[in-house]
């Protein structure tokens, strides 16, 4: 044991300064000071050391003056083999005493921490009757049921908050079953009824005979969750669809290139007089009502080549609103409202337009007895286009276009399914259902995507966003002028080389180049297109060839072609895109292309585009 001796005042100060005690015994009766004055000196800078005090008197008023200011023990000379016993006492008080301060303080401690979660945290606390009264709550699951208060919160039944009359017995059947519920998924509803997903951890309490009495648990608000979970499930539904519908549509385009060519050709034969006149040009129209359909299916499944380029959203709305006045009923009110510095988005033009004209005339189908079309154009930041994306999301600023109407709305089940193709609420007739669907896969093609808002009597709000290239200027121009009459086609006396796989329609390009003067050597797929090229390559000007042939695909014959002559040019056709980078091919190196199905006269002008 170390101990410290002080014979005077000054020894003392230097000892409360410099040293650190566990325990400190004095005199009462002291030449420079007594018991109680040491006592207090002692007290001011270690309040926590034990102060034990020897005395030869056995005054009981020293006694009581010194305890009441934190003496430990009072000792008396005549009884100093008490001495040991004392301070041995007053060190395990001591220590008792400490722990019992830092149990305390633990305690107080994880009080502030369970107030911080129970009142701060974003889990729901309850605890309830089995009954389904609420005995407590923290503000989380009061905020999470839509209610303004724990104390309003209290005021609801438990079982109020679950779809059904018969959820809440159900619930406690499988708790009473279980004992506790752990990571236990259920629908349930907010004060006002609106669904919510809710995961929940709970655990009964059960008295002597194993009857449930109350139930403690928190649950965690997973709707948000859920919703971006169908969103992907949608999307992964769509575009196994998509792959499905582009595969179709790409044979069929091929056959009604068939169909349409050998129907012009055999309109170009006969005179309006003939009697096969009317029929050939009914299954034209027929055959190109058709083809716009398969245009539909190839857009909803992203397989179209855009044609991109610097748009400003404001002109071309502008340039539709005398044209929506024109389609619209009278009683539809349409109202714009312009974002005046929008930014620029890189899009092709006629697909945007088709877009917007989709969703106006499904805004104009849900007010039968008419209301207010609105048109709103918007700078968004990254940040907040994210909040309403998939977590998908290219990283840019976006420009938001906004279709609102307040027309008959849709519930959660129709939402769920306006991007399917021919999906329609429509009456038999009236709709193919490949609307939406066209404008979920061209805003998707663009890297843009659409947030759809709706209720059933509360109309619809169609979202789109499409990314942005940081600029605000562009000279708007229509994409074309829909009364300019073409020119005539001219033909041409050049070789053309044809490298198409399906029979039908490579007899027909060839005739109808033929027809205009033009020499034709045609090949199945892209080898044998290859060797005819090898054999003629001083005499062939120009190559159509499919994107996708058997044995050699287009790029690859490009590829072959370009080795042995770099002038050649080409001319791409295609009924689909194969993949995406076949698609940034023909885009990157500035190809002509024709979508399949296409007029032969369209043909023989592209071809003499590119000659010239």
């Amino acid at each position: 044991m170390d101990y410290v001796e002080v014979g005077c005042e000054a020894d003392l100060n230097v000892a409360i300064i410099r040293d650190h005690f566990d325990i400190v015994l004095t005199d009462y009766q002291l030449n420079w000071a007594n018991g109680l004055q040491i006592l207090k000196i002692v007290k001011q800078r270690y309040p926590d050391v034990p102060v034990l005090m020897v005395t030869g008197t056995g005054s009981e008023e020293i006694a009581v003056e010194g305890l009441r200011s934190g003496l430990s023990n009072y000792i008396l000379k005549s009884h100093l083999e008490r001495l040991p016993q004392a301070v041995h006492e007053s060190l395990e008080k001591e220590r008792l005493q400490k722990q019992y301060d830092e149990a305390i303080l633990q305690l107080r401690n994880s009080e502030e921490r369970y107030r911080e979660i129970f009142e701060q945290g974003l889990t729901g606390i309850f605890v309830c009757t089995s009954q389904g009264k609420l005995l407590t709550c923290n503000p989380a699951f009061a905020h999470i049921f839509g209610f303004s208060s724990e104390e309003e919160a209290l005021q609801t039944n438990m079982s109020s908050l679950y779809p059904s009359p018969t959820g809440y017995q159900d619930f406690l059947s499988l708790l009473e079953h279980k004992k506790r519920l752990e990571y236990h998924e259920l629908d349930m509803v907010q004060r006002d009824g609106t669904p919510i997903y809710i995961v929940e951890n709970v655990v009964g309490t059960f008295d002597e005979q194993d009857k449930l009495v109350e139930i403690k648990g928190y649950i965690f608000d997973t709707t948000e969750r859920r919703k971006l979970a169908d969103q992907l499930q949608q999307a992964q539904r769509l575009e196994s669809v998509g792959l499905l519908v582009s595969g179709i549509a790409h044979d069929f385009n091929n056959m009604l290139g068939g169909i349409l060519g050998y129907t012009s050709r055999g309109l170009s034969r006969v005179t309006p007089s003939h009697p096969l006149y009317d029929n050939l040009h009914h299954i034209q129209e027929i055959a190109n009502r058709a083809a716009k359909m398969t245009h539909q299916l190839l857009a909803f499944s992203r397989r179209q080549v855009l044609e991109p380029r610097d748009v400003n959203l404001n002109g071309v709305v502008e340039s539709l609103l005398s044209l929506f006045g024109k389609i619209l009923a009278d009683h539809i009110e349409i109202e714009f409202l312009p974002e005046p510095d929008l930014q620029i988005v890189h899009v092709d033009y006629a697909q945007i337009e088709q877009v917007l004209m989709n969703l106006c005339v499904n805004a104009h189908d849900a007010m039968p007895d008419g209301g207010t079309l609105v048109i709103k154009t918007a700078n968004v930041p990254y940040e907040e286009a994210y909040l309403h994306s998939r977590g998908q999301l290219e990283r840019a600023d976006y420009v938001l276009i906004t279709i609102q109407d307040d027309g008959i709305g849709m519930d959660e089940q129709t939402r769920a399914h306006i991007f399917e193709p021919f999906f329609t609420t429509k009456e038999i007739g009236k709709g193919t259902g490949l609307g939406l669907s066209m404008v979920h896969g061209i805003i998707g093609q663009h890297n843009g995507f659409i947030d759809v808002k709706s209720a059933p009597g509360q109309g619809t709000e169609f979202s789109i966003y499409l990314p942005t290239i940081g600029s605000h200027i562009v000279e708007y121009s229509p994409i074309n002028d829909t009364n300019a009459v073409p020119p005539a086609v001219r033909g041409g006396d050049e070789m053309v080389m044809v490298v198409e796989d399906d029979p039908d329609l490579r007899c027909l390009m060839e005739e109808a180049l033929a027809e205009y003067g033009y020499t034709v050597m045609s090949a199945a797929d892209g080898v044998e297109g290859l060797k005819i090229f090898q054999e003629h390559q001083g005499e062939i000007a120009l190559v159509v060839s499919d994107l996708v042939t058997p044995r050699m695909k287009g790029k690859e014959l490009y590829d072959a072609i370009h080795l042995i002559n770099e002038d050649i040019k080409f001319l791409f056709v295609s009924g689909y895109q194969a993949n995406q980078i076949s698609q940034n091919f023909v885009l990157d190196k500035g190809f002509a292309f024709l979508q399949k199905p296409f007029d032969l006269d369209e043909l023989a002008a592209k071809v003499r585009e590119i000659l010239d």
